[in-house]
């Protein structure tokens, strides 16, 4: 993704609420959108798509649909996001279409409401590695929905940057693994949080901004922010998740 077009997806947060922009200009969701130019003519479902800011992204030449919890969001979408896109009023956890629909699936940044919902509703199974019941109903949903060899793209912040609520490194892969086969985890950007409120000390907000100006996102994403899961490299601000559904 280029400056330019970081600029156009931030100036179409501020027409839709400008306090739902994600704040980093390096967030993951930036990297997925990029994974986007080559998918074409094909049946996708955003799962918690809110507002549709992903989903917009999307190629028309795809049928796209944004299902969400979130009424107001939805009509956001339907309101104010020009390229056609369907919505659907849905929970993840019960997601309203039959076994193998979709080629691609978008989850971004919604598994860790999963976990939060069963810490609630104390309903996490405390182990070695925790469990979350809403975790793994999610992500069998998202299987199912799925074709054989769909592609589940998924996001989701690391806690190990966050210290509060969100899936572990661990917790993660365990969910995942006893769901999914083909799973390509990718650690992303792993500069340190010097300081959990001073900003002027999160290296994770401040090198690749200075680095932006220098280098491209393209080559400060794919050279400094991107690490490949050596299964011992815990720490990052998020992952980046491809799964191929076999």
């Amino acid at each position: 993704m280029k400056n330019n077009d970081l600029n156009r997806i931030k100036k179409k947060f501020n027409s839709l609420n400008s306090g739902g922009y994600w704040g980093d200009d390096f967030d993951v969701r930036f990297y997925l959108i990029s994974k986007f130019n080559k998918i074409k003519n094909k049946k996708i479902l955003d799962v918690g798509g809110g507002s549709g800011i992903i989903t917009s992204e999307l190629d028309e030449s795809n049928f796209s649909i944004n299902l969400d919890i979130s009424f107001d969001d939805l009509k956001q979408c339907n309101k104010k996001i020009e390229k056609s896109i369907e919505v659907l009023n849905g929970s993840m956890t019960n997601i309203s279409f039959k076994n193998n629909c979709f080629d691609y699936v978008i989850c971004a940044n919604l598994l860790e409401v999963a976990k939060l919902i069963d810490i609630q509703n104390k309903n996490e199974i405390k182990n070695n590695i925790n469990e979350y019941p809403t975790v793994f109903l999610v992500l069998n949903e998202l299987k199912r929905i799925l074709k054989p060899n769909g592609i589940l793209f998924l996001t989701t912040p690391n806690n190990e940057y966050y210290k509060s609520t969100k899936l572990t490194y661990d917790e993660l892969k365990k969910h995942l693994e006893q769901v999914f086969k083909n799973i390509t985890l990718e650690l992303y950007n792993t500069y340190p949080r010097l300081h959990s409120k001073n900003r002027k000390l999160n290296m994770a907000n401040i090198i690749p901004k200075l680095l932006n100006k220098f280098f491209s996102r393209e080559k400060i994403i794919q050279k400094k922010l991107i690490k490949k899961d050596k299964n011992k490299n815990t720490y990052s601000v998020s992952f980046f998740i491809k799964i191929i559904n076999n």
